[in-house]
């Protein structure tokens, strides 16, 4: 199987009347499983905790932003180690994640294997109340603590490091921002969730520094999931290139985060918490709408 995010593929081409051969480059999509060693000292053990379907690429950052964004860990020093199998047959694809013996696994979580698509995640909690008792906590409300300007930067950056969707066209990409919209962190994968997974896992790595500032942007939809990974690491504001979900805005306004979703260069819509977008006289062309 290819270890790469970008493979060659055959193609036949059809143009009206005309057909031609050649090739083309894809997104690779292959799956991951995550093993999960826990428990006390005295009585350690290891089960699968979910199967995803995911780029290969950046495969800790991917497993420490799942667990993070399901609540096993509250951080990574509640990580032993997290590397790749090596006595497993296929070492590229599994991932086992160690724990300090004082994290519980929630019981939910090791009740059955979560399965995954490229397509969508799959949170341990799947209603808006269900997040409180996740431990998420509605974000603290900075009123104009981003300008137009910084979310107009932030768009032509995520474009501009999107390296595997320009080759292809099949990989979503998510990114950091700080409040001036300048680029602090950026993945990509098949899966959007993965790719915000990703995102928020390498954030933790790198010793998690203040997630009440700066934003995260997505090139996809705004999904209940990824509304709720963003909640999770406490990030307070999504930037979605494409449309809001009804629970994302739903979520999005219980949790006082900022959502906002069809961003352009020159306009988008605020569906929850506008009042950290500050509107400068010289951006009036940007649109605020609230939906109802």
């Amino acid at each position: 199987m290819a270890r790469t995010p970008v493979a060659s593929a055959e193609v036949e081409r059809i143009e009206r009347t005309r057909r031609q051969r050649g090739s083309d480059l894809v997104a690779v999509e292959e799956p991951l499983q995550i093993l999960l060693e826990h428990g006390e000292a005295h009585a350690r053990s290891e089960a699968p905790l979910a199967m995803t379907m995911r780029t290969p690429g950046h495969d800790r950052d991917l497993v420490t932003g799942f667990l993070f964004a399901e609540a096993v860990i509250a951080g990574v020093d509640d990580l032993v180690s997290v590397r790749h199998c090596l006595r497993s047959d296929t070492p590229d694809n599994v991932v086992r994640a160690v724990l300090h013996e004082r994290v519980v696994v929630p019981s939910r979580l090791l009740e059955r294997t979560l399965t995954m698509t490229s397509a969508c995640g799959v949170c341990g909690e799947r209603t808006v109340e269900g997040l409180s008792s996740a431990g998420c906590a509605a974000l603290p409300l900075k009123r104009g603590a981003f300008r137009p300007s910084a979310i107009r930067r932030a768009l032509l950056s995520l474009e501009e490091s999107q390296a595997w969707f320009r080759h292809t066209g099949g990989t979503h990409g998510a990114a950091r921002f700080n409040d001036a919209g300048e680029l602090l962190l950026h993945r990509e994968d098949v899966g959007r969730h993965n790719a915000l997974d990703k995102v928020v896992g390498a954030w933790l790595a790198s010793g998690a520094a203040d997630a009440a500032t700066g934003f995260v942007v997505v090139s996809s939809r705004a999904s209940f999931e990824l509304v709720q990974k963003t909640v999770r690491a406490g990030f307070p504001m999504l930037v979605a290139i494409g449309a809001a979900s009804s629970l994302a805005i739903e979520a999005a306004r219980r949790f006082d985060l900022t959502l906002v979703g069809f961003a352009r260069e020159d306009r988008f819509n605020v569906y929850s918490n506008g009042e950290r977008v500050a509107l400068a006289p010289s951006e009036a062309g940007f649109v605020q709408v609230e939906a109802g």
